[in-house]
């Protein structure tokens, strides 16, 4: 059994089934942002631009929000293949890469090491919600995390503890066949996913406290939101 096995057994379904969904589909989910680990085929390119604009559209709103001499701390939670990593580290930010799923973390390991950049970062492999930092973080980057967490209003509580400035959140919308299949495709890929509607997400900031302080933005096939403290 290995390390993370052990780490893992005891929580919950949804858990364990989005990391192994993740762990599986680190290559070609790291291919949307760039193509330097596995090469995308001129349907998945197409996909790209009719479908995925969202995924960039949250990558400049949140490098815009970050690129402020105040926030010298972030806290990549769901790193991914650490594409934001990247760029938090060329801003001159000291990053904490957390994510559940081990393939994802070796991808933004070999990113960050190809920058020579591996002292500025902490690599945390566990599930956020498991996770006790010994220090707030001036930021938060939430990115694609949402559409896995079944009880959003307890992460945006630990995330107002654990935050210090800013918290940069994207939500996938509910609305839409696009939304439905998506919903299809990843059932029957055993991956649990969660979709929003405005209305539910204005319910879960207002629960949590914090609906005055969030900015809400609506992009391609979802929103993003900015949670200033």
């Amino acid at each position: 059994m290995t390390q993370y096995s052990v780490m893992i057994k005891n929580k919950t379904n949804t858990t364990n089934d989005v990391a192994i969904f993740f762990d599986g589909y680190s290559h070609d989910f790291s291919s949307i942002y760039k193509e330097d680990t596995k090469k995308r085929s001129s349907f998945d390119k197409l996909m790209d631009q009719l479908f995925r604009k969202g995924i960039k559209e949250r990558f400049n709103l949140t490098v815009r929000s970050t690129n402020n001499p105040l926030i010298k701390s972030v806290l990549d939670i769901g790193c991914g293949p650490g594409h934001f990593v990247v760029k938090f580290l060329e801003q001159g930010k000291k990053v904490t890469a957390l994510d559940i799923a081990p393939s994802m973390l070796e991808i933004t390991k070999q990113r960050v090491k190809a920058i020579n950049k591996e002292r500025e970062v902490d690599f945390i492999l566990q599930d956020y919600l498991d996770y006790l930092p010994s220090k707030k973080f001036d930021a938060a980057c939430v990115m694609g995390f949402f559409d896995y967490v079944e009880d959003p209003v307890k992460v945006l509580n630990k995330l107002l503890q654990d935050i210090k400035k800013e918290i940069y959140i994207s939500l996938p919308d509910d609305k839409g066949i696009l939304a439905w299949q998506r919903k299809v495709r990843y059932k029957l890929r055993n991956c649990p996913l969660f979709l929003y509607s405005k209305e539910y997400t204005i319910e879960c900031l207002k629960k949590a406290n914090c609906f005055n302080e969030t900015e809400i933005i609506d992009i391609d096939r979802g929103f993003f939101l900015r949670i200033r403290k």
